[in-house]
Formats: C-alpha cells, structure tokens, sequence
C-alpha cells in the first residue's frame, strides 16, 4: 500500500534480476477496498468496520497525495484542474464508446475461448439463428 516502497523493492529486484543473480520475489501487504464482484458479495459480512477503518489509513493514493503536497510538488488547484480533465477525457471515451457499433452476442461468445465448449457452442448457434445470421 505504499508506492514508493514498492517502486524501490521493483527497482532493486530488477537490478537483482539484471545482473544475473536469479529471480525475485516481492511480497506485498494489500486489501480491497470493495467486494469481489457485483454479484452480492457484501465485505462487511465477513469483516470488521475496525478493519475497514484501518486500511483506508493506509489508502495508496491518499498517502500519495500526502506525500507530494509535503514535497511542494501537489496542490488542491492540480488536483482539481486534474479531476476536470480526466473528466473530459472519460465523457469523450464515452461518446466513442457509445458510438461504436454494438457486438453481436454470438461474436462476443465466439471470441471468449479458443476452442469454445460445447456449452459455449450451443449457445453460438442460439445467438446466431436469433441474430438472423443462419
């Protein structure tokens, strides 16, 4: 969860690698911030909110920010003239995106294996004679 730690440990385990002496680990601490999927997983089942509470002390990006604000090298003024360009940039990636023609669900299926099971490949011939290919 910090940066700077795994940049440092990534670039000496390069170095390490690079000069010949094998390969290396890195082991890192993380946690999710949210569930698995979208499909029900609620974390707060199985886990505390004090264990929630202390993970998003530790929020990369938040100790980031810290980081560079205390160097002089971030404002709230970058922070913001950021956010509203990256914003920008998602409402034109959108418009392209919804402007791109839609994919047929038998062209999705047949590109998600290479050799497609034969569940799959019912389901290609299904969505084939509904998409008026055959």
């Amino acid at each position: 969860m910090d940066p700077l730690a795994v940049y440092v440990a990534s670039k000496a385990a390069r170095d390490w690698a690079l000069a010949g002496n094998g390969p290396v680990l890195i082991e890192t601490l993380t946690s999710r911030f949210g569930p698995h999927s979208l499909s029900g997983d609620d974390p707060k089942r199985y886990r505390d909110q004090a264990s929630f509470d202390e993970w998003d002390k530790k929020d990369p990006l938040i100790r980031m920010r810290n980081f560079l604000t205390e160097k002089g090298l971030w404002t709230e003024e970058k922070e913001v003239a950021l956010i509203d360009q990256f914003d920008e940039e998602i409402k034109e990636a959108v418009k392209l995106a919804d402007s791109a023609p839609k994919q047929k669900v038998s062209d999705f299926l047949k590109n998600m294996f290479e050799e497609p099971t034969n569940v799959i490949a019912e389901q290609i011939a299904y969505f084939e004679e509904k998409e008026g290919k055959k």
